[in-house]
């Protein structure tokens, strides 16, 4: 259900369905030219060509260029929040045992053909970002902050029910969980972990269960 059907208080009719179809079918199109061609292989244009619709419904959806990042950027988070809720057990996971399955389901999404079309336009977004002081930059330190945050709330809550050690730094330890995605996101799109993903993935899990464990607080 759409945002806007949802505010309205009604029941999706064919004509949302459609619109909702379009627009998912533009996101798709966008997500793909930026892994393929890059930032400056988006145009509103190119969107609405790959899409099979016009550039009016691009607008009309997204309003701009920058409205279309953003709502990538959005995507990008959100289909990865659903696939980290729909995990066997989610609901009743620890603190710790959510962290690690943040890790965990990124190795295995970036693993995967379609997943990884999202990472890779990410990376394309982030790299673009660092050379753009303007909404670029804000969007893309919004959507980082909006991921430190769901990571510091679930060492807080590993903290609270035992699961993290006491003296664990929630925000530095959110950062670090969030450095060691950013870091292996760069070296896969350059190669030089594509063969290795799986290992790294362990080694990365082992790791943080030995720097949050509650074991730590007697060292």
């Amino acid at each position: 259900m759409s945002e806007s059907t949802a505010a309205a208080g009604r029941r999706p009719t064919r004509r949302d369905d459609q619109r909702e179809t379009s627009r998912r079918k533009l996101l798709d199109a966008a997500l793909e030219i930026l892994a393929e061609e890059g930032y400056r292989g988006l145009t509103v244009k190119r969107v609405g060509d790959r899409a099979g619709v016009s550039r009016g419904l691009v607008n009309y959806h997204f309003t701009s260029k920058a409205g279309l990042v953003e709502a990538v950027v959005t995507d990008i988070r959100e289909v990865f929040v659903d696939q980290l809720r729909a995990l066997p057990g989610y609901g009743t996971m620890s603190g710790l045992e959510t962290v690690v399955a943040r890790v965990d389901q990124f190795f295995v999404r970036l693993a995967e053909p379609e997943p990884g079309v999202r990472a890779r336009a990410l990376l394309v977004l982030l790299v673009e970002a660092i050379g753009s002081p303007g909404g670029m930059k804000s969007t893309m330190a919004g959507h980082f902050s909006l991921v430190r945050t769901a990571v510091e709330d679930d060492i807080r809550r590993g903290i609270a029910d035992g699961s993290i050690r006491q003296d664990a730094d929630p925000v530095a330890e959110a950062f670090l969980v969030e450095s060691i995605a950013r870091g292996v996101l760069l070296q896969y799109q350059l190669g030089s972990t594509r063969d290795r993903l799986a290992d790294i993935g362990r080694a990365a899990h082992a790791m943080l269960v030995r720097e949050l464990s509650p074991a730590r607080d007697a060292d």
